[in-house]
C-alpha cells in the first residue's frame, strides 16, 4: 500500500496496521498474519481475528471512542498533531501511545519509543496540579501537557496521571497512567462530590464500581478515579489491560451513545454479553446492577460509553462501572433525569419525591 500507516500495539506487542492513502481518506485495520495465527485476542468484538482487512466504516468507530468527545480539545489536539479534528488516525499517531485499554498506535519510525522505551514518569507536586486543574476549568480543552500523548474518550474535561509510591507523575512519552482527575461539569455546582459520592454509595450497596477518591489539591478539588485497565507488575511497573466500551463493541459512534439517538440499546448489550463473555452469569447481573443503579440514582449519563468489557485471552467480561453521577441534586431543568438506556423499550426516569418506581425492569429478558 503506497499510503501512511500506523504501527497497533496490544499490550505492547505489534498487533496490526492502521493504513491509508492519503491524508482526506479514513484508514482501514488489518492484523499481522502471525497474530491471528497466535489466536490470542481480538482488538474488538468488531474487529475479529482474521486476515482479512476491516474497512474503515468498520473500524472507525472504535478509533473514535478513543479520542475526547469535545469539539474543542479535538481542535485543540488537530492544532498540535498537524492534522484536523476529524482525523482520528493524524491525532492518534501522536496521541495514542496511551489509550483507553492496552492498545496503542505510532508511527513506524516510533515504534522502538513504545517498545523498548516506553516512555518516562515525571514527578509533580500539589501546586503543579493545582495549577492544571485550574487551567482546566479555565479551558476546557487543555487536557493535556507538551510531553504527554495519552488519549481518553468522553466530552468531560479531564487529565490522566500515575501514581506511583503515593505520589503523582505526568506519564511523558509512551509512560502509561494509572489515574482519571476531573473536576468536575463546570454548569453543575460541586458536580465532583456528587460523582464521588454516588459512585462510594453504589459500591457500598455491593456493586462492582470503579475506585474513586475525592482529593484537595492546595484550593481546588477534583475526583481522582482509579484506572481498571491498569495493574501493577512485579518490579513496579504499571500493566494494560485491553478494553472497550459497548459503542464500540457494537460498532456505533461515540455521538450516538445515547439511545434516542440510534446508540445500543439493552438487548444489544445483552447480546453481546452472550457473545463475547465468558462470565455471562455474573455479567448479565452487571448490566442490571448498570440499568437499576442508573435509574435508582437518577444518573442521566448512563449511557453505552459508560460501560465497558475487559479482554485478556480465553476471559471477557464487564467492567467495573464508571461515570456514575445522581442528577436528582439539581434542578430538573438542568439535567435530563431519563436514564440513557431504555428497559423494555422505556427510558424511565425518577422525579425527586415522586415515588416513582422503575416497574419496567423487572420485565426485561436478561436471563441467558
Amino acid at each position: 500500500m503506497n499510503g501512511e500507516r500506523l504501527c497497533v500495539l496490544l499490550a505492547g506487542t505489534l498487533i496490526g496496521w492502521l493504513e491509508r492513502d492519503g491524508r482526506a481518506d479514513q484508514p482501514s485495520f488489518t492484523y499481522e498474519p502471525e497474530y491471528v495465527r497466535s489466536g490470542t485476542v481480538a482488538l474488538s468484538a468488531r474487529l475479529p481475528l482474521t486476515t482479512a482487512t476491516t474497512p474503515s466504516r468498520g473500524v472507525a468507530p472504535f478509533l473514535h471512542g478513543l479520542l475526547p468527545e469535545s469539539e474543542s480539545t479535538r481542535e485543540r489536539w488537530a492544532i498540535r498533531t498537524g492534522t484536523n479534528a476529524d482525523d482520528p488516525f493524524g491525532m492518534l499517531a501522536s496521541m495514542g501511545w496511551d489509550c483507553p485499554g492496552a492498545v496503542q498506535f505510532c508511527r513506524p519510525g516510533d515504534i522502538s519509543l513504545l517498545v523498548s522505551r516506553p516512555g518516562d514518569h515525571v514527578e509533580v507536586s500539589e501546586a503543579d496540579l493545582a495549577r492544571r486543574l485550574r487551567d482546566v476549568r479555565q479551558d476546557p480543552a487543555s487536557w493535556t501537557m507538551p510531553a504527554e500523548h495519552w488519549s481518553l474518550g468522553g466530552q468531560q474535561e479531564k487529565f490522566a496521571l500515575a501514581r506511583i509510591g503515593g505520589r503523582w507523575h505526568e506519564a511523558h512519552g509512551a509512560a502509561p497512567t494509572t489515574h482519571i482527575i476531573k473536576p468536575g461539569i463546570r454548569h453543575l455546582q460541586n458536580q465532583a462530590v456528587v460523582e464521588h459520592v454516588t459512585m462510594s454509595a453504589a459500591a457500598a450497596l455491593g456493586l462492582d464500581i470503579a475506585a474513586s477518591m475525592f482529593m484537595r489539591f492546595e484550593d481546588e478539588w477534583a475526583i481522582v478515579v482509579e484506572r481498571f485497565d491498569r495493574y501493577a507488575i512485579d518490579g513496579g511497573e504499571i500493566g494494560r489491560l485491553n478494553q472497550e466500551d459497548f459503542c464500540q463493541a457494537l460498532g456505533r459512534m461515540p455521538s450516538a451513545k445515547y439511545e434516542q439517538r440510534g446508540a445500543p440499546t439493552l438487548g444489544d448489550m445483552v447480546r453481546v454479553i452472550r457473545q463475547e463473555s465468558t462470565r455471562q452469569e455474573s455479567d448479565i447481573l452487571a448490566l442490571a446492577d448498570f440499568l437499576i443503579i442508573n435509574v435508582v440514582a437518577g444518573a442521566p449519563d448512563g449511557h453505552s460509553k459508560s460501560i465497558s468489557i475487559l479482554r485478556l485471552v480465553g476471559n471477557t467480561w464487564v467492567a467495573p462501572l464508571y461515570d456514575l453521577a445522581t442528577g436528582l441534586v439539581y434542578d430538573s431543568r438542568d439535567v435530563d433525569r431519563s436514564v440513557a438506556v431504555s428497559a423494555g423499550g422505556r427510558l424511565p426516569a425518577f422525579v425527586r419525591g415522586s415515588g416513582t418506581r422503575p416497574q419496567s425492569l423487572w420485565a426485561y429478558p436478561l436471563t441467558c
